[in-house]
């Protein structure tokens, strides 16, 4: 009997840690096996940046020297996440999978931010193939314009709930009805927040329960909603109009007061499962008392 004891605080010790502790990591280039392939890009980097978005006849263009590789970030691209109502953090991962996706290049130059854009090749079959060309760069007007990954620790600092190290974050572009990049924060046996990438994201989504309305520069923090709290108000279609800053109206999610079964659900299968292990510890003990 003591053993069955054992084992089942063992296993309610697993459960707890599992949904409080993980592994806080982001997808940055140099942690990739596509590394060498997009580096050797950076001659075809500066042509298309400084064909584009460098216009100033003053500036002489940017330079190899001034890419930052090693925090170019992973975008999935076209993920049903908030659609398909996926609220399980298989379902997710499984998304991202088989979805494709781009890398977000980082440049810093005369005190502006540029961004270039690599993506692979489509096969005959039409399916991304392993061979990445740059498919355009912009720039950003603002001094000083944080990337993606600065603009995510910006938000986490003014959303003190959400512990860096008990993290993984996703950044997930093209997730309908939101056009414009997110963040998506989970645990390894939860999903928990969707965090608006820049500015445009921030413009789709509102909580008429807690934000009145925020006027939103390059360096100001977004709010962390809650993932499940998101997909609930995709399902139900919850919009509101809300007054922008050149005066007109913008029709936007609203997130507040979604339904509890849907923030719920993954509370409700980990205490499924506990359920289903007191069962089977309550059975295992039964069993070997009627031997004895």
């Amino acid at each position: 009997m003591r053993k069955i004891l054992k084992i089942f605080v063992c296993f309610i010790g697993i459960m707890i840690s599992a949904s409080t502790v993980s592994a806080s990591k982001l997808e940055i280039l140099s942690e990739s096996e596509d590394y060498e392939k997009i580096v050797a890009l950076a001659d075809e980097i500066v042509s298309v940046t400084n064909g584009g978005p460098v216009e100033d006849p003053f500036e002489e263009g940017i330079r190899v020297s001034d890419i930052d590789f090693d925090n170019a970030l992973k975008e999935y691209m076209d993920t049903p996440l908030l659609t398909s109502e996926l609220l399980s953090v298989s379902e997710v991962e499984s998304a991202l999978e088989q979805s494709d996706y781009i890398w977000i290049i980082p440049i810093r130059a005369y005190g502006h931010l540029y961004e270039a854009c690599a993506v692979r090749a489509n096969g005959e079959d039409g399916q991304p193939i392993d061979q990445w060309h740059i498919s355009g760069a912009r720039g950003y007007e603002l001094d000083d314009t944080p990337t993606y990954i600065e603009q995510l620790n910006i938000s986490l600092a003014a959303n003190p709930d959400i512990v860096w190290d008990n993290y993984k974050f996703r950044l997930v572009g093209g997730v309908d009805p939101i056009r414009f990049p997110v963040w998506i924060a989970f645990t390894e046996t939860q999903m928990e927040y969707l965090i608006p990438g820049r500015e445009d994201a921030a413009a789709c989504l509102t909580d008429s329960s807690e934000i009145a309305e925020y006027r939103l520069d390059g360096k100001e923090e977004f709010h962390a909603y809650s993932y499940a709290a998101v997909v609930a108000a995709v399902a139900d279609s919850s919009y509101i109009e809300t007054d922008d800053a050149q005066g007109g109206t913008n029709i936007v999610l609203d997130v507040a007061d979604q339904p509890v079964k849907h923030q719920n659900k993954m509370l409700v299968i980990i205490l499924g499962i506990g359920i289903l292990a007191i069962g089977v510890i309550a059975i295992l003990a039964i069993k070997r008392k009627q031997r004895k």
